[in-house]
């Protein structure tokens, strides 16, 4: 609550997002459609991109979603590849968030096996960098952002088929809040790996 005679101020203007598409539904959603983006932003519809894949999400043992974790990694490490070819100064940013601890570990042990295999992607995790790949968690995503942000829902349908409405930390208290803050991350692109359809909730 606000304290009696504390003026209260509402976020009016949005710099980060490079195309409206990133910041549209928050927009519409959290803000009424208050929201000035700026510098006026792009509005050509390509910078969310869905990639649906066939994962099982593990319930009642790893809480991982093994094959979009890999689907995530493959995706993140082929677009470091293509950024070597850039100029380091024209290289884009990138970053990976995921619905729970579990699954950003998983993604990270691939990135760890890609790494070891390709020690020319080293120069994108260096802590050296201004900002160097990222792997985080829905609960540990705030105040970070990047050109490019991959996003993992992890959750899914099991082995038995059956679907559960149990998405972690979504479930909780300001999970809207904490689902607002991870898909507002990225500047330019969002990719949203998912093995659920929006009919499927």
């Amino acid at each position: 609550a606000v304290a009696a005679g504390v003026p209260s101020n509402v976020l009016r203007v949005h710099y980060r997002s490079r195309d409206e598409g990133l910041i549209a539904f928050s927009n519409a959603r959290y803000y009424d459609g208050s929201l000035v983006t700026f510098p006026a932003p792009r509005a050509w519809g390509e910078a969310v991109r869905l990639h649906r894949v066939d994962g099982i999400y593990e319930r009642g043992g790893s809480r991982t979603n093994p094959v979009e974790a890999k689907a995530v990694a493959d995706f993140l490490v082929k677009r470091l590849r293509d950024e070597l070819k850039k100029p380091e100064d024209g290289r884009e940013t990138i970053g990976v968030v995921t619905f729970n601890i579990q699954q950003q570990q998983r993604i990270l042990d691939h990135l760890d096996k890609a790494r070891t295999d390709s020690e020319e992607l080293e120069w994108f995790f260096s802590d050296e960098r201004e900002e160097p790949v990222i792997v985080k968690n829905l609960e540990n995503i705030q105040g970070d952002e990047r050109d490019v942000m991959i996003f993992s829902t992890t959750f899914g349908r099991d082995a038995a088929g059956k679907l559960s409405m149990n998405f972690g930390p979504m479930n909780q208290d300001g999970g809207q809040k904490r689902l607002n803050v991870a898909v507002t991350r990225a500047r330019r692109e969002m990719h949203v790996f998912t093995s659920i359809d929006a009919n499927d909730i």
